[in-house]
């Protein structure tokens, strides 16, 4: 299985997790299955999120029915790119695949882990033309 995000949904992902720094971030990522590979095409910002330095949520009661949900990507100022006991549960809950950035933010400060949470890698692909 290949993990690809495009470069647009990763970086407006990243500048959610600087923006929201001191404060956890979290968005929803939308794409599709395309045969073994999940290609993530999109991030959307849930309504009502709750948010501060050691913890982000939202209310599913809140969410619109979404067409490709394949996970999330949230941040974890000053801490590690290694997802929490609290992590486990919405890995479990929320899609297939799910991105944590650690603080300072950059490409290089992601992990991505699947629903069971191992780590697995993935790629930045370019956008789509057209």
């Amino acid at each position: 299985m290949a993990i690809k995000i495009r470069k647009n949904a990763f970086l407006s992902a990243l500048a959610g997790a600087k923006a929201a720094n001191p404060n956890e971030f979290i968005c929803l990522l939308r794409g599709k299955r395309m045969g073994n590979d999940i290609v993530i095409d999109d991030t959307l910002i849930p309504p009502g999120i709750m948010t501060s330095s050691t913890m982000t949520s939202f209310s599913d009661w809140m969410l619109p029915w979404i067409e490709g949900l394949v996970g999330t990507f949230h941040s974890h100022p000053g801490g590690s790119a290694r997802p929490s006991r609290q992590d486990g549960w919405l890995f479990s809950h929320k899609g297939g695949v799910h991105f944590i950035a650690a603080e300072p933010f950059g490409a290089r400060d992601v992990a991505a882990y699947l629903g069971d949470g191992r780590k697995v890698p993935f790629e930045v692909i370019d956008d789509e033309k057209g």
